[in-house]
């Protein structure tokens, strides 16, 4: 079920005509999981940072441009955040890992496929596009999709028996053969940061014995690597970051008109920007930034200028609220071997990583698969699942074996 979501959260349009379908099916899926595990099914626990951002996007219902995209997009999001908050209510981290890591698969098979059959989307080059466009008929959707696919699957670790690993590197490979097909700057940035943050994970319980100059030595050449990835992207691949690739003006020019129209609140949630998954007609707001940046864009190519000004600075504050909440829970669920669940500490910091790099020149606070993926490993390691695990840990630590009968002890350890 977590494959087939995390597909129609890429808003295949190539194969799908509009997200308001893909959401039907993701719903539809979800419901069957739920239904068929309805005796063991676990309410969730809801982040208390998600509700009063769900709460103050329909507050915008009071001062919106358009009330009825405000309505619309707001229940969007609330279905995104139940969906993903059922996943993390019933689902093992582990199990949530590898389901979005096929995805990424079943996303890069169905690009291919779509693309040697010549569907529509699939290709760009004959309008000036990229030659390999994915299901979502854009390279960088493409490359952000795959980039959180790879973040997942290298979360959950390879497996110690030979046939799971094997399959665990098919994943991998397969999802960064995809993102290579895609040829973005901000994919191939997003997987160099990717790659450093989990050879970080790896190494910290070494590096925290060691003297500080360890860690500022390991700092050192952690940027460096980071620097040279960008001189390469930029230099041998023929990538334009000095900009990034000119959205730099176009977020100024959303800056000043936020300021000068509702600084504070927005304009309404949903009411401003034309994406994929909400074709907003054009309005006074999205087009006094278009005369201000000298052209348009169909949104702010931005995490949080994406937010601005539909939200204005409220809306950011309350999205760097719920990033840093994702961040905490890794302290909740550990990284490593002792841990509550390391699975679900990995899954937050990867994820999270893919979707901060990717969200420098890309939406991926508002954009469906991008929410979706916060709401998920932000609520995964508060649910009942871990703490359940955590309780059953510390009382097998706390036995007192000689106290029980031979057999009750064996039972109780095993």
């Amino acid at each position: 079920m977590i494959t087939a979501v995390f597909f129609w959260m890429s808003n295949p349009l190539v194969y799908v005509p509009g997200f308001h379908l893909s959401l039907e099916k993701s719903v539809l899926w979800t419901g069957v999981a739920l239904v068929i595990t309805l005796p063991w099914a676990r309410l969730p626990r809801v982040p208390l940072p998600w509700i009063v951002f769900h709460a103050a996007t329909y507050l915008s219902l009071a001062w919106t441009i358009d009330p009825h995209l405000t309505d619309y997009t707001s229940l969007l999001y609330v279905k995104l955040t139940l969906i993903a908050l059922a996943i993390a209510a019933n689902c093992e981290p582990a199990v949530v890992c590898w389901g979005m890591g096929v995805g990424g698969v079943v996303v890069v098979a169905l690009s291919i496929h779509a693309y040697e059959e010549q569907m529509w989307g699939a290709s760009q080059a004959l309008i000036g596009g990229a030659e390999f466009a994915g299901v979502g008929t854009n390279e960088n959707i493409l490359a952000y999709t795959l980039s959180i696919s790879l973040a997942a699957i290298l979360a959950a670790r390879p497996p110690r028996r030979l046939a799971f690993a094997a399959v665990w590197s098919v994943v991998v490979v397969v999802n960064g053969y995809g993102i290579y097909l895609a040829q973005s700057g901000t994919g191939f940035l997003t997987v160099l940061t990717v790659l450093l943050a989990l050879g970080l994970v790896r190494a910290w319980p070494v590096l925290r014995t060691r003297q500080r100059s360890w860690l500022l030595a390991g700092g050192g050449i952690l940027a460096a690597l980071l620097t040279g990835g960008m001189l390469v992207i930029v230099g041998v691949l023929g990538k334009e970051l000095s900009s990034f690739s000119g959205r730099a003006p176009f977020w100024r020019a959303a800056w000043d008109t936020t300021m000068d129209t509702s600084p504070l609140v927005g304009s309404g949630w949903g009411a401003v920007w034309t994406h994929p998954w909400s074709m907003v007609p054009l309005n006074e707001v999205a087009q006094d930034i278009y005369d201000r940046a000298g052209y348009s864009l169909s949104h702010g190519h931005n995490l949080f200028v994406d937010v601005l000004p539909e939200l204005g600075l409220l809306g950011v504050a309350l999205a760097v609220l719920m990033i840093a909440y994702a961040a905490r829970g890794v302290t909740r669920a550990g990284l490593h071997g002792a841990s509550t669940d390391p699975a679900a500490g990995r899954l937050a910091v990867l994820v999270l990583v893919a979707l901060l790099v990717s969200g420098i020149t890309e939406p991926m606070f508002t954009v469906p698969l991008g929410w979706w993926s916060l709401a998920l490993i932000a609520a995964l390691p508060r649910q009942r699942v871990l703490i359940a695990h955590s309780a059953d840990h510390r009382a097998l630590e706390h036995e007192a074996p000689p106290t029980l009968p031979r057999e009750a002890s064996s039972a109780t350890t095993h």
